[in-house]
């Protein structure tokens, strides 16, 4: 399988990536939706070496991908996807991140489909699952929007400026996924 379209690639992260994913990491729109490896911070700023820490964590893990999403031709990293299988490999979990700048311009919908399209192709998965916070609008309207339906919530799961939320568990199942189109569905594909 090809992980581009015309606009974008996905690639292994590499160590010269990190000053780049700090940047984007530490916006503070993207304060507890960095999807970082546990351990790190989700909301308070990371240092390089923090970051450094981060990709090299994921070049490690064997039940896990997280790959860089750069522009085609300008080489600019705008975010991460990640999709891991530790519990099941039929049931995958994933996690898209667009850098603040880029969002809403499609990248994202082009992402979710090329690694929805690897999962239920390319694979033996029939579930494909993400998680969300409920304070987090728009992560909602995209999984809602990607064709995810709400499978269940985890009430109190986390404490966010004095308050406390719900997690949000999302997923699509293999005849969800053909009857939408399979990777033709949506825009940017």
């Amino acid at each position: 399988m090809n992980f581009q379209t015309e606009q974008l690639k996905l690639r292994p992260f590499e160590p010269e990536d990190a000053p780049a994913l700090r940047a984007y990491l530490n916006h503070p729109k993207l304060s507890g939706r960095r999807y970082v490896p546990h351990g790190f911070p989700e909301e308070v700023p990371l240092s390089l070496n923090q970051v450094e820490g981060i990709i090299k964590n994921w070049g490690e893990k064997e039940s896990e991908a997280h790959l860089a999403i750069e522009l085609s031709g300008k080489g600019d990293l705008i975010g991460h996807v990640e999709f891991e299988w530790r519990w099941d490999p039929q049931a995958p979990w994933i996690s898209v991140v667009i850098s603040r700048q880029y969002q809403r311009q499609g990248y994202g919908t082009q992402v979710a489909n090329l690694i929805l399209e690897y999962l239920f192709e390319y694979t033996p998965a029939h579930n494909v699952s993400g998680w969300m916070a409920d304070w987090n609008k728009a992560g909602r309207a995209f999984a809602d929007k990607m064709g995810f339906k709400e499978s269940g919530r985890s009430r109190r799961e986390g404490y966010r400026e004095g308050s406390y939320f719900d997690g949000i568990l999302v997923d699509m199942l293999r005849p969800e996924y053909k009857a939408r189109g399979g990777f033709n569905y949506g825009a940017g594909r």
